[in-house]
């Protein structure tokens, strides 16, 4: 009986639906980022989300390469670009090999089980984990406020759940929030049990993320209006007192914005994440300075971040190297291996597949996914973790689903030719 609670979502009409273990193991994935992690040969490895993904990727094989959610422009695009860039900026292709055979595996099989199951209950199986994770997050803090106690968290007082951080945590929280945000009445509990766990993870990336989807939502002025005012207020005034942390992470990031880069150096006091973004972001900047609108290729910006801090002062701060391998968020990431067109071509991709002109799942799933990505613009920049092969898989079949059903409702609504048939007289 337990078990069948952690695989069963009950949709608005009261149905029941009983995922399968694939499903379950899928959505599990978006979650073991870092309880799974191990260090095998030097790698990061997710003992469970890699081996499930392997097994599957090499079980169904064919059915996967022609499935027609196989997202093989992608991957022909990945690899092109990439081998075009490491011939002409002369780097080795260990940072590739590295990451086209995992992006392949992972990602195939996401658009392979979003594809084939239904998508919709898949989603909502994710929710329900989302949900668990606030409630396990929440009853830390109340655990290492009151004994000091800490089970997975790593800073009393604030709320990471099941990652090593609150920034990290709020990338897999957030598309659920958004989720149970438009579906309010069906999700009630589950979305004041969320939104007070993101609250409590004082995390300036899930707030910004989660009052920017819902402003373009609605692409209504006073949410513009409100939200401006309150981010405003939530960063300058509440965070920046927060604790000493805070206070220097704000102010620094304010100076690198002004032009003031002293944060790079090493006689100056800064916070980790204002370096690890502008130092990664410097990176990127330069690729497009020398003409190249490609970027370096996948794997290639730690090359690219070495060579170019490689007669610079910067080498003896203590942040040199942060982020260096992930580029500190996905967008920087993206822009640097990528160039201006691949980072065009990944906003393009993502907007276009945004669904605001229906009121139902597809629009609450789509927009729900765009807030991952909005989170990983800030932080985290990792291809194939806290969830992105699932989110972007999930949008990608969210958007196909929603294309065939109004080209149904299209040709259901199409007028029928009534004309009378004109009769056809034999020749004289």
């Amino acid at each position: 009986m337990v078990l069948n609670y952690f695989h069963t979502v009950t949709a608005p009409n009261k149905k029941i639906y009983s995922a399968t273990l694939i499903e379950t193991l899928l959505v599990l994935s978006v979650f073991t980022k870092e309880i799974g992690s191990r260090r095998v040969f030097g790698v990061d490895f997710d003992i469970i989300a890699y081996p499930f993904a392997i097994l599957i990727f090499l079980l169904h094989i064919k059915r996967i390469a022609l499935s027609e959610s196989f997202p093989w422009k992608i991957y022909l695009y990945l690899i092109l670009s990439s081998l075009f860039s490491i011939l002409y900026l002369q780097l080795s292709y260990g940072g590739f090999l590295k990451q086209i055979f995992p992006i392949i595996i992972i990602f195939s099989v996401n658009f392979f089980i979003i594809g084939a199951y239904d998508w919709r209950k898949i989603f909502r199986l994710y929710v329900k984990f989302a949900f668990l994770s606030a409630v396990f997050g929440i009853f830390q803090v109340i655990l290492s406020l009151s004994t000091g106690i800490k089970l997975l968290q790593g800073q009393i007082g604030r709320l990471d759940s099941i990652a090593y951080e609150p920034s990290h945590y709020s990338t897999i929280l957030v598309p659920a929030l958004v989720f149970t945000f438009f579906h309010f009445r069906h999700y009630r509990n589950y979305f004041l049990i969320m939104l007070l766990a993101l609250i409590l993870t004082y995390n300036l990336t899930g707030y910004m993320a989660f009052l920017l989807v819902i402003s373009f939502a609605y692409l209504n002025p006073l949410y513009i209006i409100v939200s401006i005012p309150l981010l405003y207020y939530l960063i300058f005034h509440v965070l920046v007192n927060f604790n000493e942390n805070f206070n220097i992470r704000i102010t620094d990031t304010q100076k690198v914005f002004q032009g003031n880069v002293d944060v790079l150096t090493r006689q100056v006091r800064a916070n980790g994440t204002t370096v690890s973004f502008y130092s990664n972001l410097m990176v990127a900047e330069d690729n497009l300075k020398q003409g190249n609108i490609i970027g370096s290729g996948l794997g290639g910006h730690e090359q690219m971040y070495y060579r170019y801090f490689k007669h610079s002062s910067f080498r003896y701060s203590w942040f040199y190297g942060l982020n260096a391998i992930s580029g500190h968020s996905l967008t920087i990431r993206i822009f640097s291996e990528f160039g201006l067109l691949g980072l065009v071509a990944f906003i393009t991709s993502l907007i276009r597949r945004v669904i605001l002109l229906d009121n139902g799942i597809y629009r609450s799933i789509s927009l729900a996914c765009l807030g991952h990505f909005i989170c990983k613009s800030f932080k985290l920049g990792g291809y194939i973790d806290y969830g992105t092969p699932f989110f972007l898989a999930m949008l990608f079949m969210n958007f196909r689903h929603y294309r065939q059903q109004t080209e149904k409702a299209k040709q259901k609504n199409a007028p029928k030719n009534t004309a009378l048939p004109v009769p056809v007289h034999p020749a004289p």
